[in-house]
């Protein structure tokens, strides 16, 4: 049995049916995912996503399935290659994609995150060693935070990068 990993083109959104077909057909398949925080409708979401959207890796012996049935697999545009001849994908890469996406370094960065109601410490700009409650998310790249100046509470928005979050 000669298994090797190849990549496959997928159709737009459509990794995981592609990766149930093949699954039915005794495919072994694989895209990485990971952890992403984005916008929706003014709201910061995390949610998970393919690392290399419509590509999916296939293990399997191409002596023992015809090309042109995973070819013809649901969900798969093309598999990557020069005319008829696929291109074998090192199996160390695989391997080591495997082993870091479900990693300590991704829930730790997913942990410093700040919720509502966190405490943080201003790092940066004119307010720098004040301390303030973290809101909301405002956009990609900054965040309404809390301010209470003078005996007033103040709402501004701020650059992610000028605050950090303090120990709980």
């Amino acid at each position: 049995m000669k298994k090797y990993w190849y990549l496959a083109y997928c159709h737009p959104k459509e990794e995981e049916r592609a990766k149930l077909h093949l699954q039915n057909q005794g495919i072994d398949s694989y895209y990485p995912l990971v952890l992403t925080r984005k916008i929706l409708r003014g709201k910061m979401i995390e949610k998970t996503e393919p690392m290399f959207p419509r590509y999916l890796f296939i293990h399997v012996d191409i002596d023992e399935f015809s090309p042109m049935k995973i070819r013809s697999t649901r969900g798969i545009s093309r598999v990557i290659g020069h005319g008829e001849k696929w291109s074998k994908v090192p199996k160390e890469l695989i391997y080591q994609l495997m082993s870091n996406e479900d990693s300590d370094e991704l829930r730790d960065v997913v942990s410093r995150l700040p919720k509502h109601g966190q405490q943080v410490l201003i790092e940066d700009g004119p307010f720098q060693g004040l301390q303030a409650i973290y809101q909301e998310p405002d956009g990609e790249l900054r965040a309404i935070l809390l301010l209470s100046i003078l005996n007033q509470d103040v709402s501004d928005s701020f650059d992610n990068k000028s605050f950090r979050c303090m120990a709980s």
